[in-house]
């Protein structure tokens, strides 16, 4: 979403802005290894690697201290790293010290990093005016299920908007607008048959009134625009990655070991294992939860679906630091219940999971469903404290 920094006129996302700078481009490399070494629990070495390759980003901004590009490279090597407190300072510098010359467009990108780093916290530690929620989390217009941006192709789905009219819709059907509870409920009324306009009153006019003010038909339209420049690369299917080699049938439980059609093994690297398990999760969330109006069940929803994409889009696991939250939200939700509470899994002490069925209130699958949550749960816990095998 950024104009060349160095003279091209293609439009550019952050991943791109100092690619042609030989020194960031070594840097990058360097990160890779830092990730390899991690993977491969050589954790000293990896911080040697780390603090060797952080030396020499900082020294070059050391040899030029009024130069932008030092300054950006700096800050975004840390983004990188997802170390977002040590770029954000960086960050702020570039955008308030008067000292450097942004572009309209390097002066967004770097505007819409300051946002998301500080949304991307724990909530105790997040600004009083910073927008609600761990990330921005959508739900689609077409099949109800929860993701990231509705700048690409739904993930489930593989729906996108085809007007500005439908992307303006599309950007209202948020936790921009609307709680994450109420996305769940939207999201369980289209896994029924109902449509978003249907259940959302007055959605179609909604987005006619929101493209009628001028910043907001600006922002629709750059979204609609980059959707179309690039759907054709952000192609990504979960329900691929789900289907049995063998004969195509989908393999619902991410703790599967073979086909339950054909009986072929499944052989699911732990990243795609852990990839199925989070949007399980979701799932068990969108159709089966009861929901719960504390900050710490909206922000485990919005770090769920943070983290699938990542791991989607990106190839990324989660770092450290969010599995940490992972855990904390857990603790402090202490409980997830499904329909009617028939099932109750207790998540105080996530190393010491309880599942309780509630015989005067369990539906005749509150058993089946239970379980499910229980492994589901259980399994997605030994990712937040251990990590995700390579």
């Amino acid at each position: 979403m950024i104009f060349g920094l160095f003279g091209s006129k293609r439009k550019k996302n952050v991943s791109d802005l100092l690619s042609e700078f030989v020194i960031y481009q070594q840097l990058i490399n360097r990160l890779g290894k830092v990730q390899s070494l991690r993977k491969l629990n050589r954790v000293d070495e990896a911080q040697q690697v780390f603090l060797e390759t952080e030396r020499i980003a900082i020294n070059y901004l050391k040899k030029n201290p009024h130069e932008k590009k030092a300054h950006m490279m700096l800050a975004l090597f840390y983004i990188e790293a997802s170390n977002f407190d040590q770029a954000e300072p960086i960050i702020e510098r570039l955008l308030n010290s008067g000292e450097f010359k942004l572009s309209d467009d390097e002066r967004n990108i770097f505007s819409s990093q300051l946002q998301e780093g500080r949304r991307q916290r724990p909530s105790s530690q997040r600004e009083a005016d910073s927008p609600k929620g761990f990330t921005q989390v959508f739900c689609c217009a077409n099949c109800g299920r929860l993701h990231n941006f509705v700048s690409m192709p739904c993930p489930h789905c593989d729906w996108f908007p085809k007007t500005i009219e439908e992307t303006a819709r599309s950007i209202i059907l948020s936790n921009s607008h609307f709680k994450i509870q109420t996305l769940l409920i939207l999201a369980r009324e289209m896994a029924n048959g109902r449509t978003a306009d249907d259940v959302v009153p007055n959605l179609i006019s909604d987005g006619k009134t929101y493209l009628n003010e001028s910043k907001q038909r600006q922002v629709v339209e750059q979204i609609f625009s980059l959707l179309r420049q690039n759907e054709h690369k952000n192609h990504r299917s979960l329900r691929m990655i789900r289907e049995c080699d063998n004969c195509g049938k989908s393999i619902f439980f991410s703790g599967s070991e073979e086909c339950e059609k054909c009986g072929e093994s499944v052989h699911w690297p732990d990243v795609i294992r852990t990839l199925i398990c989070i949007d399980n999760l979701l799932w068990l969330l969108e159709n089966r939860s009861e929901t719960s109006s504390g900050e710490a069940f909206s922000d485990f929803v919005c770090l769920l679906v943070f983290m699938a994409n990542n791991i989607l889009r990106k190839q990324e696991t989660s770092s450290e630091r969010d599995r940490r939250y992972g855990l904390q939200l857990l603790r402090d939700m202490g409980v997830v219940c499904d329909l009617n509470k028939g099932a109750i899994i207790e998540t105080k002490d996530p190393n010491n999971l309880k599942i309780y069925l509630i015989k005067d209130s369990m539906r005749k699958d509150s058993e089946t469903f239970g379980m499910l949550w229980f492994k589901e749960l259980e399994f997605f816990i030994d990712k937040l404290i251990n990590g995700v095998r390579p």
